[in-house]
């Protein structure tokens, strides 16, 4: 026994016909999610704080040590001091853990962790500016007053930059390296905010 095939517009029409149950997200739910990412800004930015405390009294050390080439070399601990001062406040401003409004329909949590997500991402995609800039005026005065001391302590100008040309290359690979990795850090939020916005246009 055959059966004569639908017409395609039919067939469109009884694809479209098929109930589909809308994906839903609860109010506890959302709120779970939107505390464990506040809990993982808080604790990613805990160590942020730290490193630069450390890092700061590293160099504020560093400033008192007899190097050859005074008095750029303090000039340079002390730029640097600032340069890590002035990430800590764009870290705070740009990428602080914000809280869930407590009481917020699910709607609202969405928006509120839409939002959060966008923030942080926008963050990391501009951490050359914001994180790694303030630091490198600093820093190339460091390697030039390194280079000088070194230079005067062992009578070899050219080995000394060198020498330090190399440690320079290193930490821009560093730097390179830091601002890939918040690249991806952006782009996973991105696929996060795109599922949001698929959740929200399905609801």
């Amino acid at each position: 026994m055959t059966q004569n095939p639908l017409p395609p517009n039919d067939i469109r029409s009884l694809w479209q016909s098929i109930p589909i149950d809308p994906v839903t997200v609860s109010i506890d739910e959302m709120r779970v999610r939107a505390k464990a990412f506040e809990k993982k800004i808080r604790r990613r930015n805990f160590i942020e704080y730290a490193a630069s405390v450390f890092v700061t009294v590293a160099f504020a050390w560093y400033a008192t040590l007899p190097i050859g080439a005074w008095p750029l070399w303090p000039i340079a601990n002390i730029m640097i001091i600032a340069g890590i001062l002035v990430v800590v406040v764009n870290l705070h401003r740009k990428t602080r853990a914000a809280t869930p409004p407590s009481g917020a329909s699910a709607e609202a949590l969405v928006d509120f962790q839409r939002a959060e997500f966008v923030r942080q991402r926008d963050a990391l995609k501009t951490t050359w500016r914001w994180y790694i800039f303030p630091i490198i005026p600093g820093l190339v005065l460091w390697f030039i007053a390194m280079g000088l001391g070194f230079a005067s302590a062992a009578g070899d100008l050219g080995r000394a930059f060198i020498v330090l040309g190399g440690a320079g290359l290193a930490a821009l690979l560093v730097f390179a390296a830091i601002v890939l990795l918040n690249l991806l850090g952006a782009a996973h939020l991105q696929r996060q905010i795109d599922a949001l916005d698929s959740y929200k246009d399905n609801t």
